[in-house]
């Protein structure tokens, strides 16, 4: 098997990942379309895929159990491209909210497979750096159709969903070079059975402690796009459009994150989660108290090349595990993160209640708090083991 090939197919696919939130922009100009219809219901329409992703991942497995992995992961870029594009030339509303919901299950029906492939085709170094890889295609892909999507606003509500069009691209390689495997293969290689109570008991808590970290780090990471543009406006050092490039450049802080994960990973090992909570911290500290576009932006670039260590990290140590359901273990981490991401307006106004000052400069500093929390919660555990290590190799 070529594996340049096979790369290829997976990174490509990896590019649809991200693209849900690309039209999220053009929320006001389709509010404007459906003047009868809800502002609620129109915003519904940048969340609902998020649902649909969660519910796609959890049970993406099961159909690909049934239909096969490479059915399954041909199926779902077929599900994104169609439903992404179809709102450009049907404007009922109910039929965009149907193909936003479908375009959130077509994403999440490969997306977690995608990692269970990247476990069973590569080892060692070459997985831990096609995982960063895999968050770096899925950062670039977004950018782009997000900025196609930006591009085409001016002419027509619908035009901008035309930049889902690329994904008939993706498709077109995943169809062409994609490999079949059995699905017994893949069980076969990145799971084991587990046997004993105790062995069976540590594993759930381990997936589930991985899940909770990782609610709380989304809804503190998500702070900075539901609040930096509002930041730069009410302390009067920049305008709303500010806020764009500040999120753009997190976009390219966590693309070059993804594309250099395998070497950091090298260089400090487990302790590289700690490393990039500490670089998020800092920035928020330093968004907090700008009063410069140019520090923000800076700001931005480095929370997204420090957050985007948390998921390659965290699948790469669950695919090294061997669990007894890796492919769920895998999958239950992706719904947490979505759970973070859905819920982190909720989670921002809470933050902001915290906050100690009546601007929204406390809101970063009890976010860079609350990294730096992490960060030493994480060293601490990652120390214990391993020492514990250390003692059971004697």
């Amino acid at each position: 098997m070529n594996k340049k090939l096979l790369k290829v197919a997976l990174l490509s696919a990896s590019m649809l990942v991200a693209t849900a939130p690309a039209i999220n922009a053009n929320i006001p100009a389709m509010a404007a379309a459906f003047p009868d219809i809800p502002l609620s219901m129109v915003e519904m329409l940048t969340t609902i895929p998020s649902l649909f992703l969660m519910i796609s991942v959890l049970t993406s497995s099961f159909i690909a159990k049934k239909l096969g992995y490479k059915q399954t992961i041909v199926l779902g870029p077929s599900i994104t491209s169609i439903s992404g594009v179809i709102p450009a030339f049907i404007g009922d509303f109910y039929v965009v909210l149907v193909s936003r919901a479908l375009l959130g299950f077509g994403i999440g029906l490969f997306n977690s497979l995608l990692i269970t492939l990247i476990a069973y085709f590569f080892d060692g170094e070459e997985r831990t750096s096609m995982l960063g890889f895999h968050e770096a295609l899925g950062g670039l892909g977004g950018m782009v159709i997000t900025f196609i999507a930006g591009r085409l606003i001016n002419i027509h509500w619908q035009a901008p969903f035309l930049a889902y069009s690329i994904a008939f691209i993706t498709l077109g390689i995943v169809i062409k070079v994609a490999p079949k495997v059995k699905t017994s293969d893949i069980l076969e290689k990145v799971s084991r059975p587990v046997t004993g109570k105790e062995e069976n008991t540590q594993s759930g808590y381990f997936v589930i402690g991985f899940m909770i970290l990782i609610v709380i780090s989304a809804i503190l990471y998500m702070t900075i796009g539901i609040k930096v543009a509002t930041l730069i406006v009410q302390l009067g050092y920049g305008q709303a459009s500010d806020g764009s490039l500040v999120i753009m450049l997190l976009s390219f802080g966590a693309m070059l994150s993804g594309f250099l994960f395998g070497k950091m990973y090298r260089w400090f090992k487990d302790y590289i989660l700690p490393l990039g909570y500490m670089v998020v911290a800092c920035a928020m500290f330093m968004i907090g108290v700008s009063n410069h576009t140019y520090i923000t932006v800076l700001g931005g670039f480095l929370v997204g090349f420090g957050f985007r260590v948390v998921m390659p990290y965290l699948t790469n140590i669950v695919n090294m595990a061997h669990l007894k359901n890796t492919a769920l273990a895998t999958s239950l981490l992706l719904v947490a993160y979505n759970f973070g991401c859905a819920f982190a307006l909720y989670g921002s106004l809470l933050i902001q209640e915290l906050s100690w000052t009546d601007n929204l400069r406390g809101t970063f500093y009890i976010d860079g708090i609350g990294f730096i929390i992490l960060a030493v919660f994480t060293t601490v555990v990652i120390t214990i083991k391993n020492r514990r290590r250390k003692i059971e190799t004697v």
